[in-house]
Order: C-alpha cells, then structure tokens, then sequence
C-alpha cells in the first residue's frame, strides 16, 4: 500500500456524529451556487478542537448509467477559523489507495495545516470504496498479525484474494472503483460545497488523484502540495524493488557514518545478505511471538514476506531505524524483533479497504507492466520479482475496470505545484518525481536527505502551509529542509519498547 501518515504520530480514526436540528448548508462554505446541496451537521473529529461539519454526497455506482446502486460520499469540512475565510479552501487526498481522507482530518488539521485552517476551510472526501463511502474491505488477505502463519507466509494467496473479491462483489461492482471516477465523485462534492477552485494537498496515492484531477479540470485548481509522488505511469508496484534497494542502500551508508550505528553492527551489509541467502533452500522455521498468545512458537516465514516486511520499514526513516537491529538479530539466529517491529508497521491495517487497492491498482498499473519492465526493474535487488509477480496474480483474480490505453502519459499542467520527495524513500522514490514535474510549467521539485515516505515535523507542514497560501515556486524557500536528519538507529532490545 502507499499510504503516508507518518509513523511518529499515532493513526487518528474519524468518530463523526449528526446533533439534531443543527443543519448548515454547504452553500456557507463557498462562493458559488452549487446545482446539487449537501447538508453538513456539527460533528466530532478527534484532535480536533474546533467546530467540524460532517455530511454525506450521494452519487451512482455507475457514473454513465446514472442509475442503480447509489454510494454516500463521506465528507468532513473542518471551517475557516476567520469570519471571512479565503476562498478556495482545501482539499485533502489520502494514500493507499485504500486509505481514508476523513480519518486524517486528525493531523492534517491540527499538523500539517495548522495555520492555514485559520484562513481556509479543510476539506476531507472519502474516496468511493473507502472509509464510509461503501468500503471495499477484505476480511483476511494475509496481512492480519492475528492470523500469523499467513502474515508471514506468501504474498496475496490467491483464495484468499478470490473470497475476498466474492464477499464484495455482493455490495458493489468493482469495475467502478477507479481514479478517474473518484475524482469526478471528488469534482461533485466540490459543486455540491460550491466552491469555485480548490487547493490540493496529497500524499502517496493521493498524488495521483491530485493529477488525475488537474488534467480532468485544470479551471478548478488553484495550487497543489504533492508528498511522496506517485504517477499514473508510476505501475504499482514496479517502482517497489528499485525504491527499497536505494532506500537500504543509503540506510548502510548512513548507519556506517554513523558511530553508534558502526560500532554496533560493523558488518551490516554482508549480515544482511547473509541473512537473505538462507532462503536459498526454501523458507525458514523461525521462533516468533504471537501477538494473540504473547507467547512464543514457530512460525514458516517466506523468503517474499520477510523481505517485504523489510520494505516497510524501509518506507521512511522512522521504520528504518529498527532496521540494522533487527538484521544483526535475524543473522544470530534470533528473528523475534523482527517479527515484534514488522507486526507494528503494518501497511495494510485494519483501517485500509484493500479491495480499493486491488480495483486501483489491477485497472491501472498492472495491466500496463511488461515482463521486459519486471525484469529491469528488479534485476539486482533484495526484493526480487516477487512482490510484482503476486501483485500481479492477485489481479488476475480480481475484476478489472476500463481504463483508456493512454492512462500512463504524464500529466501537463500550468497549476502551480510543489512536489516532495524523500531522498531515502523507500516506496515513492524522488526520481519519479523528477521525470513528473518537467511537465508542470509552474512546478517544482523538492528533495529532502536521510527522509522517506513521511511528512514529519514543522519544515515540511510549513512548506506545505507557505505554499498554499501564496503558490509560487520561483521564490518560494526551502533551505529548512536542509537540516533534516535520521532519527537515531535502534541498536538494542531496549529501543523497540
């Protein structure tokens, strides 16, 4: 999945109520008349201090047919602090693509745009398939740590996949379930709070709803704030293998320059490939605890789950650090802080519609992925193929949506942007963006050294809140990034506490 909360601040869960006889109708928020009108009611958002508005858009299933099975889009509007606020608001888009935009009104609100919610009303869509707008939710793919033998066996088992598709294919077609048609659910919302342009801030998967919807309706963008690009040629998960090998790669350079780190685990490069050759014989009886039990008990661990598990620590840096302990434990023989920290950073959580991803993805990306590509792509990478190949599979048992042959082209734009790459990103790496941004007349580029798939800390919520306001890349000041740098590496058990 490509989802960015940052993992130093806990996941926020939206709990959102209707008080009755307190009704405001959306027209308050924006400065057009809009054709459709969504109410929106006082409701509670956590970490949320101030007055939010909660609501629901309905729109078809099946936007062409504009009948049969109707979605309720779910909406949250966290108000403009000043009387008067600016006009254009904006609009957030979550990861994954699974990910849901209500329950990151949490820390985007009081985070990563804390001062601009003084001029500008924060808007959080739940993307159909997602969060409250019908989600799309497996029950078990694998990637539950109640269900250990699986979460630590293959990748996507293809039954487990097919049962999945089956249970949601009783309450939604999901050959609906695509960018495309979210973002036109995205521009009916829009309408509906009438608003007349909008601003986006997106992270991961979000960027590419951001860009879908610029090319779609390039009028009614103001400005966006792109985090950890994803393109529509991006091909989840082809990028993957490149991605997290320059992400170990620096993460070794780092920890060797680092005295703690080298002194600690001198050897972590050679114990690291040493570790991964002993899956040359086939996969490993390793003692785990079970986080049911609190006990501990042999565990089969393949090959393609133990270095997935790897790649998701290697999503930002504050994964990363547990990673040369863990490595230096599993070459001793002893992979139970490797099974304690990979049940914590789990990408696919309960939270996330998984079937979101599979209707996403097995539209957009998979079926553009050439065997040429596979092989180039994962040549010469601790990942392998794998984790393509199981992507891949999965999709043939899932049903796919249309999707015209030029989806992958990039996206041109004259909208001022301001795309964001982590330098150690171990999901989106920065030379997607690069090859992205040479398309946006008005964009820009910003690297930041020993950071990954995360928003974390004031530098990036002030560049995100300076640019929103005032979008112009040519004098716009980025030089706080500068500073940036890894957490400190985990180098005992004591750290994983």
């Amino acid at each position: 999945m490509l989802s960015l909360r940052s993992r130093l601040a806990p996941a926020l869960l939206l709990s959102s109520f209707a008080i009755a006889g307190l009704s405001l109708t959306a027209t308050a928020y924006g400065q057009a008349q809009p054709a459709v009108r969504v109410d929106l009611r006082p409701c509670n958002v956590p970490e949320v201090l101030a007055r939010a508005r909660c609501g629901t858009l309905s729109v078809n299933e099946d936007r062409s047919a504009r009948a049969g099975r109707k979605i309720g889009l779910n909406i949250v509007v966290i108000p403009a602090l000043h009387p008067t606020p600016a006009a254009e608001p904006v609009f957030w888009l979550e990861g994954g693509p699974g990910g849901a935009a209500t329950q990151a009104a949490g820390p985007v609100s009081q985070n990563y745009l804390r001062a601009l919610r003084i001029t500008h009303d924060l808007v959080f869509v739940d993307e159909r398939g997602s969060g409250k707008s019908n989600p799309l939710k497996c029950d078990d793919i694998g990637e539950n740590p109640a269900n250990l033998d699986a979460y630590f066996g293959k990748l996507f088992p293809p039954q487990m996949i097919r049962a999945c598709r089956e249970k949601l294919e009783k309450t939604a077609d999901l050959k609906h379930y695509t960018t495309a048609i979210a973002m036109d659910d995205l521009e009916d919302v829009r309408n509906a709070l009438g608003y007349k342009r909008i601003n986006l801030a997106g992270a991961s998967y979000g960027t590419l709803a951001a860009q879908v919807y610029m090319a779609k309706y390039p009028d009614r963008v103001r400005s966006a704030f792109l985090v950890g690009i994803v393109t529509p040629g991006f091909k989840l998960p082809l990028p993957f293998a490149r991605a997290a090998q320059n992400a170990l790669d620096l993460l070794f350079q780092d920890c060797a320059a680092d005295r703690e780190c080298h002194d600690a685990f001198s050897n972590l490069r050679e114990e690291f490939y040493a570790v991964l050759s002993r899956f040359d014989r086939g996969a490993l009886n390793v003692k785990l605890i079970d986080p049911a039990t609190k006990k501990e008990r042999f565990v089969t661990l393949e090959r393609e789950s133990y270095v997935e598990h790897l790649r998701a620590l290697l999503y930002s840096t504050a994964g990363a650090r547990f990673v040369p302990f863990v490595v230096h434990r599993a070459f001793l023989n002893d992979f139970i802080p490797f099974g304690t920290i990979a049940v914590r950073f789990n990408l696919g959580g309960p939270s996330t519609a998984r079937g979101l991803y599979f209707s996403v993805t097995c539209a957009e990306a998979t079926p553009f992925i050439t065997e040429q590509e596979i092989v180039a792509e994962t040549r010469e990478t601790f990942l392998g193929d794998r984790r393509v190949r199981a992507h891949i599979a999965a999709c043939a048992e899932w049903s796919r949506g249309d999707v015209p042959e030029n989806f992958t082209d990039p996206v041109k734009s004259e909208i001022p942007v301001i795309m964001f790459s982590g330098e150690a990103d171990g999901s989106t790496p920065p030379w997607i963006a690069a090859g992205a941004v040479k398309y946006f007349a008005s964009g820009r580029q910003i690297i930041a050294h020993h950071t990954g798939h995360q928003i974390d800390g004031p530098c990036t919520w002030d560049l995100m809140q300076a640019f929103l306001k005032t979008p112009s890349v040519r004098q716009f000041d980025s030089s706080c990034i500068e500073k940036a740098k890894r957490p400190r590496f985990a180098t005992s058990f004591h750290d994983l506490e």
